[in-house]
């Protein structure tokens, strides 16, 4: 039986173009509803660094498959319902997995907000949205708001890279370092201890324990302490907080006034 190679090559060849368009279609199909979309309509970004966030949450992008928006307006207020809000803007669109700050620039309320959406809740969690949100503090209340959105943007990327369990103490290069030095210092300190001469003389070295004994003693009263607790009052009034409920599933970080 004679095999035809050059049919056989030209089968395995049109497989593997067949299979590069297959899996170019899966991944196209998958990135179709991901989407970058920056809204500022209070204007408090230049086209240019509108244009350098949009690389920055584009990498989000690219690499997690998550959505990034970032929408400014200047007539929401923090007195206004903010969350409802976000999540009616999410909402518009077709996206998941999501990633919002939203920025309210109402004279004399301003406020700003981060939340996480599907899957990405999951790694920028209620407690990583708040620190997002104090990163961005101080230039968000110095007016400085495109590198307040850098941080926004750069943190959000690397949380998204790192799992919260990674934040514990433990893992911190610091507390790591310090760990290190303890468990140098330690052993150093034992063998500097017990190289040093040894004390062979003591109390008994030079007294006759057998002809040594007490030859008196007395008690002498001095004065009586007398301390008064006071009654424990039973306080039953008490305080409690609460965050606004909310249509869709998602972390907050409660959001910060500027």
């Amino acid at each position: 039986m004679v095999i035809n190679i050059k049919k056989y090559i030209y089968i395995i060849k049109h497989i593997f173009i067949f299979s590069i368009i297959i899996i170019s279609f899966m991944q196209a199909y998958s990135m179709a509803a991901a989407e970058t979309i920056i809204q500022d309509d209070a204007g408090i970004i230049t086209d240019n660094e509108e244009r350098e966030l949009n690389k920055l949450c584009n990498k989000i992008l690219k690499e997690y498959n998550t959505s990034v928006y970032i929408w400014t307006d200047s007539s929401i207020s923090g007195s206004d319902e903010f969350g409802y809000m976000m999540e009616q803007f999410v909402a518009a669109y077709p996206s998941k997995d999501v990633i919002i700050l939203m920025t309210g620039m109402h004279p004399g309320d301003r406020i700003y907000e981060v939340q996480a959406y599907g899957a990405a809740q999951d790694m920028i969690n209620n407690k990583r949205c708040g620190k997002i949100l104090d990163y961005m503090y101080d230039d968000m209340s110095n007016g400085n708001y495109y590198s307040a959105m850098q941080v926004f943007c750069n943190k959000s990327y690397k949380y998204m890279g790192r799992p919260p369990k990674f934040d514990s103490i433990i893992f911190s290069p610091v507390f790591q370092l310090i760990m290190c030095l303890i468990a140098g210092i330690i052993p150093v300190t034992i063998i500097a201890y017990n190289s040093g001469g040894r004390t062979t003389t003591n109390s008994h070295t030079y007294l006759d324990i057998n002809n040594s004994k007490i030859i008196g003693s007395f008690d002498r009263y001095t004065h009586t302490t007398i301390k008064r607790t006071p009654k424990p009052r039973n306080n039953s009034s008490s305080g409690g907080g609460g965050s606004s409920g909310g249509g869709s599933s998602h972390s907050s970080g409660g959001g910060r006034s500027f």
